[in-house]
């Protein structure tokens, strides 16, 4: 793209936040929830809400979980407790995803789930006591967690959890923590050497409260990096302080040398002189890896991501995926067991006349990475752009990412 780019305006919310509370209002219809989101995993949970709200006892629902993890792993937690039997319908990846630690737990209070390959079949009695500590490994997805966390309103017996000291993508755990906090769950935790330990007392009841959402983090990032390498964005509605793991970028970009800066008018970014390598830990941000990545590669020096190794079961293998567009561009890197070393160097003039192409279409972080390649100067053909629909539609016209790119 020869043009500038610039962006000023809002962010959709947090679809993170949005789905967590769309669970809740299985528990209490009377939730005012906020503007909801278009994207498909919103939307997604929206019919898997309506779909258990229809099913009438002794019938099995049928749940659509689409693409979604977080979907489905909250709507497992709630089939469980509900009790019954329940179909819980997925694609083909987000079905072989690891769900493996979560069945272990759910069996331990009674349910029995069993995996095909395009569904899971749950049959519940609803949570049963247990004597022990629910042990969780948490090393997987905070979202087995998060799943128990939110579906463990109204239990008549108090609830144990024990998992890894550090679970993966922990600020997500916190996210639902804070969630039903907000709500009126009382959570006790102990912070043990080589465990944390979560205790919620029985008889949690969901107070009448509104509900807000604040922005999408991981959503401002995308358009923050088209500003990075292409002109400016001022992203008016930033959250001041978030509990959202992706806002760890605003203190990358700086560390790159962006212009960035957080005031009560949002967050404002401008194109950067020259990016700077990097070398940071992802564990708890996996999604920035892909945009991260072509940020990366388009300064001189060598960038390090690393402590990810969850990123093999995204909706794509981002490893092997971001690693295939960085090809694509012309750039080196190397995978490694939990992330990848990035060898960079800055837009030359062969680039910016190369014909090449990539298929974005497994994953929405890499249509968000690849429309940040081309806007730095790269005319790659990019298919598949519908993926960026999962998390955010409007990404498209404002990256001005036509049917044919």
């Amino acid at each position: 793209m020869n043009q500038s780019f610039a962006f000023r305006g809002t962010i959709p919310p947090s679809k993170s936040l949005l789905i967590r509370q769309l669970l809740l209002t299985l528990y209490q219809p009377q939730l005012a929830l906020p503007l909801l989101s278009r994207c498909r995993d919103v939307v997604a949970m929206q019919g898997a809400t309506d779909a258990f709200r229809r099913t009438q006892p002794g019938e099995t629902s049928h749940i659509d979980c689409g693409e979604a993890g977080l979907v489905l792993r909250l709507c497992l937690g709630y089939a469980s407790r509900r009790g019954g039997s329940h179909l819980l319908h997925g694609s083909p990846r987000l079905i072989e995803r690891p769900h493996e630690p979560f069945l272990s737990v759910l069996a331990q209070l009674g349910t029995v789930v069993k995996v095909t390959q395009r569904a899971l079949h749950v049959r519940s009695e609803g949570w049963q006591p247990v004597s022990s500590a629910l042990s969780l490994q948490g090393s997987l997805s905070s979202q087995f967690a998060s799943s128990l966390i939110l579906n463990a309103w109204e239990l008549p017996f108090p609830l144990e959890i024990v998992c890894d000291a550090e679970p993966v993508s922990e600020g997500y755990l916190a996210l639902s923590m804070e969630l039903a906090r907000s709500c009126g769950m009382v959570i006790e935790v102990f912070q043990e050497e080589d465990a944390l330990r979560l205790r919620i007392p029985s008889g949690q009841r969901i107070k009448d409260t509104k509900l807000s959402a604040e922005a999408d983090v991981s959503s401002a990032f995308a358009v923050a990096a088209l500003a990075a390498v292409a002109g400016s964005a001022q992203i008016l509605n930033f959250p001041q302080h978030s509990l959202q793991p992706d806002v760890l970028f605003v203190k990358l970009l700086a560390q790159m040398g962006i212009p960035i800066a957080q005031t009560a008018d949002g967050l404002s970014v401008g194109k950067a002189a020259q990016l700077a390598a990097i070398d940071v830990d992802l564990g708890g941000a996996p999604d920035l890896t892909p945009v991260l990545a072509v940020l990366c590669a388009l300064g001189p020096g060598r960038s390090r991501i690393f402590g990810a190794p969850h990123l093999r079961g995204k909706e794509s293998d981002r490893i092997a995926t971001t690693a295939a567009l960085l090809s694509v561009l012309g750039r080196q890197s190397v995978q490694t067991e939990d992330g990848l070393e990035i060898v960079g160097r800055p837009v030359e003039p062969a680039d910016r006349v190369r014909k090449m192409a990539f298929d974005a279409s497994a994953d929405h972080r890499l249509v968000m990475a690849a429309a940040v390649a081309r806007w730095a100067g790269f005319p790659v053909e990019i298919s598949g752009l519908s993926a960026v629909e999962k998390s955010f539609p409007e990404f498209l016209s404002i990256a001005k990412l036509g049917k044919e790119s």
